[in-house]
């Protein structure tokens, strides 16, 4: 009984101070299990402490007894800072938790107190040693520190010799004495034991119990045991009985703690500061060892993630692949290119209009930035090709304009400088000219070399011949819906001289350096024609509104593609 545990008069030392003391604390829960703020109770609470006040010095050893439901378990939840009273105060050492942030409390917890519950709540997956060791890396210590503190502990709690099993490999009792030790690493001061011996054979008990009582006795530990067991409460020094959340008897404070140990050390100040954050080196350590021990778990883990990311990175490429085809069909029309055509104010666009010259085209290039320059003539025209006949467009240009504009051939060959300077008769046909004047039939003879092609054929335009020497590849409609196939194209000499019969052009196409210089090169070619021709009866348009527009457009997709994956 407890009177049989006190210490005889002659180790009594003066009272020590009040390590813990509750004023008038009440918790409260409402229906759905939540406390209640710092209101007084209602209707649809349950009380589970009521009006509990108590003061617990340095070194005392208590028993806090009662029935399940009595309220003990909440107040040593309140006592361990793991819980806030709904009204009332309480304080450690004089420090009123109330006012303590969360850092602060769990500072509290690191160093004051030591928690060893009923079911143990050892890590299946670690050693008894690491265990043990484990607060130890909450409060700094190296790795050797807390090994060695761990181990000593153990020899200590005699289970030393099983410090490398695991939990399942070690009985109840033992498992206790390792949940002690874990508890004392950091130098608790205050032991919280809830139902230390519930799970354990009698045997088991006695010892967990003698334990508590040597550390009590030794060291001038603070122990407040939680039971509801009457044998295990004879244990203690005193004895508090609880009721329906209420103190219903205290045997009274007795003797806290042995003179020759001495009154232990008050909390620091420094202590309720805040909580030591734990460093990236041990953090890592953790970390390791949690996947080790869980090696399919994270193997799992490792998959889905791997998963997750390649199909993001997936929907990525197709979207980023979707906007560079856009962009890849507007460059086949030329992002880099201002066009000048005739027409203006008042003035209706046509090719006859006498506005635009080579020697515009030629003044134009020697702008800085400019590129290439391609003057054109354009009209609408029939082919004929034996008994085939076709109404398409004709355009008079330089060698240089299928570069601008991206063309490839097919088949044959581009124009060049000589067809420029002998005004040749020759043409390149749009893949839709050419299936039109050239379908696949039984005209061409095997033994022909050109047996099945429009190379070195005559197609009669304006009563003129002119030889093929190349077939372009499609390239389908433009951005205005006009098929781009639909032209066939001769020398710009040429057309001057035997189409058109005069030196005028429809439009100047001009390739610029960098994308970025079109606006200041738009402003430069309006000023300089203005200036020359003493009027606006031009227009220049430019393709990056068209460019901006695309990118946008496929920015969207590749939103969506992301946020929609089944898209």
């Amino acid at each position: 009984m407890a009177s049989d545990n006190a210490l005889s008069s002659g180790e009594h030392s003066l009272q020590t101070p009040i390590l813990l003391q509750l004023e008038g604390v009440c918790r409260y829960f409402n229906s759905s299990g939540s406390g209640t703020g710092a209101h007084c109770r209602a209707d649809n609470e349950v009380r589970a402490l009521h009006n509990v006040s108590l003061n617990i010095r340095r070194g005392e050893f208590v028993a806090i007894m009662g029935q399940s439901g009595s309220g003990k378990t909440t107040l040593m939840n309140i006592l361990g800072c793991l819980d806030k009273p709904t009204r009332g105060n309480y304080r450690v050492s004089g420090h009123d938790v109330a006012q303590l942030p969360a850092d602060a409390l769990s500072a509290l917890r690191l160093k004051i107190f030591g928690f060893v519950f009923q079911r143990y709540q050892l890590l299946a997956n670690y050693s008894a040693l690491d265990n043990v060791a484990m607060p130890g890396v909450y409060s700094h210590m190296s790795s050797e520190q807390r090994q060695g503190r761990a181990l000593e502990l153990l020899q200590q709690l005699d289970i030393a010799e099983r410090a490398h099993r695991q939990p399942s490999e070690l009985s109840g009792g033992q498992q206790q004495r390792v949940a002690i030790a874990r508890a004392l690493i950091n130098g608790a001061e205050v032991i919280l034991a809830d139902e230390p011996t519930g799970a354990l054979d009698s045997t088991s008990g006695e010892q967990v119990l003698a334990l508590l009582q040597q550390l009590h006795r030794e060291s001038g530990t603070t122990i407040v045991l939680i039971t509801h067991d009457t044998d295990v409460a004879g244990h203690a020094q005193r004895v508090i009985t609880m009721k329906d959340g209420e103190i219903r008897s205290d045997s009274g404070e007795g003797p806290s703690v042995n003179a020759s140990l001495g009154a232990r050390n008050t909390v620091p100040s420094t202590l309720i500061k805040g909580f030591p954050r734990i460093d990236l080196l041990s953090s890592l350590q953790l970390a390791v060892a949690a996947l080790h021990h869980n090696l399919f778990r994270t193997l799992l883990t490792l998959l889905g993630i791997i998963i997750g990311v390649a199909a993001v990175i997936t929907m990525m490429a197709i979207g980023d692949g979707g906007k560079q085809q856009v962009l890849d069909g507007i460059s086949a029309m030329g992002t880099n290119l201002l066009q000048v055509r005739v027409g203006g104010r008042n003035i209706r666009p046509s090719g006859d209009i006498a506005t635009l010259s080579m020697a515009d085209a030629a003044i134009i290039g020697t702008l800085p930035g400019v590129e290439a320059v391609g003057p054109e003539r354009e009209a609408r025209s029939t082919f004929r090709h034996g008994a085939f006949d076709y109404t398409g467009r004709v355009r008079g240009v330089t060698p240089v304009y299928f570069s601008m504009k991206n063309w490839r051939l097919s088949q044959g060959d581009f124009l060049n400088a000589q067809d420029m300077q002998t005004y040749a008769p020759v043409m390149l046909l749009g893949a839709t000219v050419a299936e039109a004047l050239f379908p696949n039939d039984d005209r061409f003879t095997s033994n022909s070399p050109n047996a099945g092609s429009p190379i070195g054929q005559q197609v009669l335009m304006n009563n003129t011949p002119y030889e093929v020497i190349g077939v372009l590849k499609a390239k389908g409609a433009s951005a205005g819906g006009r098929d781009m196939d639909d032209e066939v194209y001769i020398p710009i000499s040429t057309a001057q001289l035997k189409f058109f019969g005069s030196a005028y052009l429809s439009s100047i196409t001009i390739k610029v350096s960098d994308i970025n210089l079109l606006p200041m090169l738009e402003t430069q070619v309006t000023a300089l024609l203005k200036e020359r021709h003493g009027r606006e009866d031009f227009r220049v348009r430019n393709t990056v509104s068209l460019v901006a527009a695309a990118t946008e457009t496929q920015d969207t997709l590749t939103v969506l593609y992301d946020r929609n994956p089944i898209i």
